[in-house]
């Protein structure tokens, strides 16, 4: 029975990739983008005692982005978002990351064509290539604008702000970034 289920299974998925990515930008949508930005950002720590917080600090970076999800119709996109900002830290790389459930909205059915979009979720601060690395989480957010100059390929510019937080030995540590990116993203669809 479980062979046959996974067969099953296996067919649907198969049959809706290939019937999935048909050049109309209504269905299913896989993509992803590399590009630069700044993210600023300001620490603070706190305890029963108070708390003390740093200047603004700006940190050139490269961005990254994953998206994948549904679009009801040609201009509208419903997806999760998985948004990157890598930087140096006190001569270490660390991530300001985001994971979010978004939306795109396209002025029009097909490119070239400008879109505006936003999403709700996750902050994510990481040191990932340092031993015993701990990710700190806290609420985030993204708006942006971008233009798709070609079908599957458009510029875009976003705005993320997120506050990750982590408590440790009485004290709560907050990392606030806010990070304008520019990314060029390829889509699938």
């Amino acid at each position: 029975m479980k062979k046959v289920f996974l067969v099953l299974v296996l067919s649907l998925f198969l049959a809706s990739a290939v019937w999935g990515f048909d050049g109309q930008r209504k269905g299913f949508v896989v993509g992803g983008g590399l590009g630069l930005g700044t993210t600023s950002y300001k620490e603070k720590i706190a305890s029963s005692l108070g708390s003390s917080e740093t200047d603004w600090t700006n940190e050139f970076g490269f961005m990254t982005e994953f998206k994948i999800g549904y679009a009801p119709t040609n201009q509208l996109e419903i997806f999760y978002s998985d948004k990157g900002s890598w930087f140096d830290y006190f001569g270490s790389i660390a991530l300001n990351g985001m994971g979010t459930a978004s939306v795109n909205y396209y002025l029009k059915p097909e490119g070239p064509t400008f879109y505006m979009g936003g999403g709700l979720g996750f902050s994510t601060f990481t040191l990932p290539f340092e031993n015993n690395s701990k990710v700190d989480l806290g609420f985030g957010f993204y708006v942006g604008s971008g233009y798709e100059f070609t079908r599957h390929f458009a510029v875009q510019l976003d705005f993320m702000y997120g506050m990750p937080k982590e408590k440790s030995g009485g004290f709560e540590y907050t990392f606030t970034g806010f990070t304008p990116r520019v990314t060029v993203i390829g889509t699938a669809f």
